[in-house]
């Protein structure tokens, strides 16, 4: 938070215009030639006067000047001067981000490091990632044959990593249906005014999905302004329980699949401005979310208020003050009768 020099204004500066008339008031109240008598202890101010000014003038002129400057004092009051004190405060703003998750069958395959599938090393990896989006607003999408979103927009990152931790690929009918797991997850960040907004999408298969092809989807995602950053999830290699004639019989095919999914999702991610990032376990994976955290930080926003601290007190005291000095004026050897 920033405080920034105060400054000094009036609430109604249009009233201070009154301050004209209080010349032409001073001609009005002036009295004209007998039109009023002189105490005799007037003589006093003659003699306090200087030599260029009239007693008589000055003793007609102290009682109204100071009227005068109370009349100037309550004017002054009443345009509502002000110090006005303003408060910049600098906080940080965060995205609307979608986390999409790949829940087909394959993600159970025992590929990754340690013998760990790779659900497992996923989800481990997205709830460190949730954890650290604080000044996020983040809402989950799963998705296989079909998407469903398992948690709408929230600022809880608490609620995501539970959501995660339930996580299971029995949850949804088996596929790998790209396009709808986007187009789901950009439905839900639409639904709030956040800006900007960020998918990041990971997946370990190609898409096998019926209708609306991954190009088009991300063309509808690069309309709504939607940022997608695409993980491609590689195993090291067949699970140790498959049998060698099985691994080197599907090696062709994984071949293929991998080359149709890799040029997918780096159509995805360039289309709407996003990065294509591919891992291998647990450690590359962790560093992806990494470089997202980096590329997706929190912007500084920057707000303004004002505080007004009301300054009529002291004019108005003083045009109060002047006031009750003027009858008490009146009533001395400088009053004037009538």
């Amino acid at each position: 938070m920033n405080d920034l020099p105060m400054r000094f204004e009036f609430a109604r500066p249009d009233v201070l215009f009154l301050l004209l008339f209080l010349p032409l008031w001073w001609m009005l109240v002036w009295p004209r030639v007998g039109g009023g008598v002189l105490h005799t202890r007037g003589d006093l101010a003659r003699g306090l006067s200087p030599w260029w000014i009239p007693g008589s003038t000055v003793v007609l002129a102290l009682p109204r000047l100071v009227r005068l400057l109370a009349m100037s004092c309550l004017v002054v009051a009443l345009a509502g001067p002000q110090w006005v004190e303003t408060v910049r405060q600098v906080t940080l703003r965060g995205t609307e981000m979608a986390l999409a998750i790949d829940l087909s069958t394959s993600m159970l395959a025992e590929d990754m490091e340690a013998g760990r599938s790779r659900l497992e090393v996923t989800l481990e990896a997205a709830k460190k990632f949730a954890a650290d989006r604080h000044h996020d607003e983040l809402s989950l999408v799963v998705f296989a044959a079909e998407a469903r979103t398992r948690v709408p927009p929230t600022t809880d990152p608490n609620l995501i990593v539970r959501s995660i931790e339930s996580l299971n690929v029995e949850m949804l009918p088996d596929g790998t249906n790209i396009s709808s797991g986007v187009l789901t997850s950009v439905a839900r960040m639409m639904e709030t005014p956040r800006e900007p907004r960020v998918l990041v999408l990971f997946t370990d298969g190609a898409h096998n999905g019926t209708g609306t092809t991954p190009l088009e989807a991300a063309r509808t995602a690069a309309a709504l302004g939607v940022k997608v950053h695409t993980i491609s999830l590689v195993g090291l290699g067949q699970a140790s329980n498959t049998p060698p004639a099985v691994r080197a019989a599907m090696a062709d095919v994984r071949r293929r699949m991998d080359a149709q999914r890799e040029t997918a999702l780096t159509l995805l991610a360039q289309l709407t401005g996003g990065q294509y990032f591919r891992a291998t376990g647990a450690a590359e994976l962790d560093s992806i979310y990494q470089q997202i955290a980096r590329l997706e930080e929190p912007r500084q926003e920057v707000t303004e208020s004002e505080r007004r601290h009301s300054a009529r007190v002291v004019p108005l005291f003083l045009g109060l003050l002047l006031l009750g000095g003027e009858v008490l004026l009146r009533g001395s050897r400088w009053g004037v009768v009538p």
